[in-house]
């Protein structure tokens, strides 16, 4: 193969062209023999170098170059003689270089020098090239200063957006504690005898506060909102259902101002409608409340309409009017957008944060519609918004038997339920802090016979824990001293209280601080307000003999677990137990059933493990462990026979160990049905 080197003829033939091209190039070059005389240069050279015409002549070295480079202050501080003879040193080496040296002009010169070689492979000299780099660095520092700002907004935006959220959670807990007082009181109150008075009085109170619950969590919806996780209902509903609550909020406020109230609805409207009550239910409120906070006199009135029909779905549009105070253009492009109000005033005079007009807009828009205002001053305001909504084909006779029958239930629920039974026998250690919230939760489990005993924080409850027997803890989360938490991690961690149920009694009901409750070692959590049958039925399900006292509830199961077992097939898996942990995020249910199940299966695999080897204190241990991830997955049959394999009496050796031996043979048909149902139900279960 013919050597790609040029020889010597090649160069001398074609030096000519050669310089004439290194003349011309754009990037300075020079070319020293070994003793460091400059042998060549091009124009680019002396004009990156910044070198007057006498610098450079025939004959001159690299040494003379770099005392005038030295000189000018290039190098830096030192002797010039120093400066000079550690770069020679440098170039006598002859090794190959890159490197970028900033000028005492503030130019950057990038510069790559190579060896040249003679025929006979020794060092002939030494080519190098002086780049302009100063507009390049520039524009790097430029985008790595850019990326440090983004860097740094990135890192301000999360640590807002982290405090925000620690924001909401604060917030709900410090507003649900006190209400938790004027509804558990009111519940309280109601079980007194009262002449008719007080009771409308007292059922009103309590009807308030459950509706400024529900208010309180649509007003915590707006994270998710804006992060886009929340979620329509789209459930069968009677408008004047929705009208009728609007009424028994609203009528009274606007009674107290002498304010007419009056509903305009168009006789066109579906009966029955699909879509979310709730959210139609908090717009409405919201412009109601707002016309009348700005109306001194007059009337409001609230009107619907039909847009838009095709059968299977409708455009609304709602509107609220009012004969209040008005608005200019100005003060109307304010509106709808997050803390603003119309001018500076309106919060002194009227109150508000401005929030609840951002909220409704993004509540509509999510309803497939809209919102806006028509208002001129001195005249009133007619606020609007749509909504787009399905129409169903329930009529409200049925869907008033849908909800007698719910009704019936839960009626007959309170006065059968065997959770009053396994309750009068029960030991409650509460922890909390709050002495209204103590009295509130006391009375209630007093009520159908618990003995309860109160500790105020983790510190008090777990020297209580060590001296008394319990059969269950409500645990508060945010307490002094010791929080629910730490204080729970500290029980699970001691052998003698490892198996002791412990209940969050919450007022932040985040799918975080439910996730952080089980984490740290909970069974279950209750939110607060507390709901007394609900508060009851979850201690029940987690108390020995509630467990063999009380059926697990039916199934209330999400859409995409409508089939959880066939037909006359017992569910093996009550999917509604994570669809209530999970909020009924449905990926979240997923991930955490198909977690569960292999968890499960290594247990029972160990299980299997520890009987072969006739460790029957391991397999106590195991029945132990599975049975509370069971509990909360919802597989109660699986943790009844982890509770048998728990509870199982040493003696004789062989009757021991078939008992176990039948019981882990019964908890692997368990699991396969669980496992069977799982796969039918989740994608991503394996």
């Amino acid at each position: 193969m013919e050597s790609t080197i040029p020889n010597d003829e090649f160069v001398r033939s074609n030096f000519p062209r050669l310089a004439a091209a290194l003349e011309y190039m754009p990037v300075g070059v020079t070319i020293v023999d070994r003793d460091l005389t400059i042998r060549f240069w091009n124009p680019a050279f002396c004009q990156v170098q910044g070198f007057p015409d006498q610098v450079m002549h025939p004959g001159v070295t690299m040494a003379e170059v770099f005392r005038h480079i030295a000189s000018r202050g290039d190098y830096g501080p030192g002797a010039i003689d120093e400066l000079v003879a550690a770069r020679v040193g440098l170039c006598l080496k002859f090794e190959p270089h890159n490197f970028t040296r900033t000028m005492a002009s503030g130019v950057r010169l990038n510069i790559v020098g190579r060896p040249i070689y003679a025929p006979d492979g020794a060092v002939s000299g030494f080519v190098t090239i002086y780049h302009d780099v100063t507009a390049e660095k520039r524009h790097e520092e430029e985008l790595e200063a850019k990326n440090n700002e983004l860097q740094q907004a990135k890192q301000l935006a999360e640590a807002a957006s982290l405090a925000k959220g620690q924001f909401l959670s604060n917030m709900s807990h410090e507003i649900r504690t006190p209400l938790n007082c004027v509804i558990g009181m009111a519940y309280l109150a109601l079980k007194t005898e009262l002449d008719p008075r007080q009771r409308d009085y007292l059922e009103k109170i309590r009807f308030a506060g459950e509706h400024v619950l529900g208010i309180i969590d649509d007003i915590l919806d707006i994270s998710k909102i804006e992060a886009g996780k929340l979620e329509i209902q789209h459930i069968d509903f009677s408008l004047d259902h929705v009208m009728q609550t609007l009424t028994t909020v609203v009528a009274p406020k606007a009674a107290s101002r002498k304010l007419e109230l009056v509903f305009d609805l168009d006789p066109a409207l579906p009966p029955t409608l699909v879509g979310d009550p709730l959210r139609l239910g908090q717009v409405l409120i919201n412009y109601t409340n707002n016309a009348i906070k700005f109306s001194e006199q007059g009337r409001i009135e609230i009107r619907v309409r039909q847009q838009a029909s095709d059968g299977q779905g409708c455009l609304l549009r709602f509107e609220v009017s009012d004969q209040g105070i008005g608005l200019s253009q100005a003060e109307m492009a304010k509106l709808f957008v997050s803390f603003q109000q119309a001018d500076t005033s309106t919060t002194r005079e009227y109150g508000g944060t401005g929030l609840g007009l951002a909220i409704c807009k993004e509540l509509a828009q999510l309803m497939g519609g809209d919102v806006g205002v028509d208002s001129q001053q001195g005249v009133g305001s007619t606020f609007w918004f749509t909504a787009r909504l399905g129409v169903s084909g329930k009529t409200v006779a049925m869907l008033i038997n849908q909800l007698s029958d719910a009704a019936a239930e839960l009626l007959a629920g309170a006065h059968t339920s065997a959770a009053t039974v396994a309750l009068k026998v029960a030991r409650i250690l509460l922890v909390e802090d709050n002495v209204f919230n103590q009295q509130i939760a006391r009375e209630m489990l007093e009520e159908v016979g618990a003995a309860v005993c109160i500790a105020s924080n983790g510190v008090e409850a777990l020297e209580l824990l060590r001296q008394t027997r319990f059969d269950c803890v409500l645990m508060d989360l945010q307490m002094p001293q010791m929080d629910g938490l730490e204080a729970t991690r500290r029980i699970r961690a001691d052998p003698q209280l490892a198996g002791l149920p412990v209940l969050a009694m919450t007022a932040t009901a985040t799918i975080d601080t439910r996730a952080r409750c089980i984490e740290a070692g909970m069974n279950d959590f209750i939110s607060k307000p507390i709901q007394p049958s609900l508060m009851r039925q979850t201690i029940a399900n987690w108390l020995p003999q509630g467990a063999l006292l009380t059926a697990p509830p039916e199934p209330r199961h999400p859409a995409a677990f409508v089939e959880s077992a066939p037909c006359g097939e017992a569910a093996a898996i009550d999917f509604s137990v994570l669809a209530t942990l999970f909020d009924d995020d449905l990926p979240k249910v997923r991930k955490f059933a198909a977690k569960f199940l292999h968890s499960a299966q290594a247990g029972v695999r160990d299980m299997e493990a520890a009987l072969a080897r006739g460790e029957m204190q391991a397999l106590r241990d195991l029945g132990h462990r599975i049975k509370s991830s069971a509990r909360s997955a919802g597989a109660f049959g699986m943790a009844e026979l982890c509770w048998k394999l728990e509870q199982l009496t040493p003696g004789d050796a062989v009757s021991e160990a078939a008992c176990a031996q039948r019981l882990v043979a019964q908890l692997r048909d368990s699991l396969e049905q669980v496992a069977a149902q799982i796969m039918r139900n989740t994608d991503d279960a394996v």
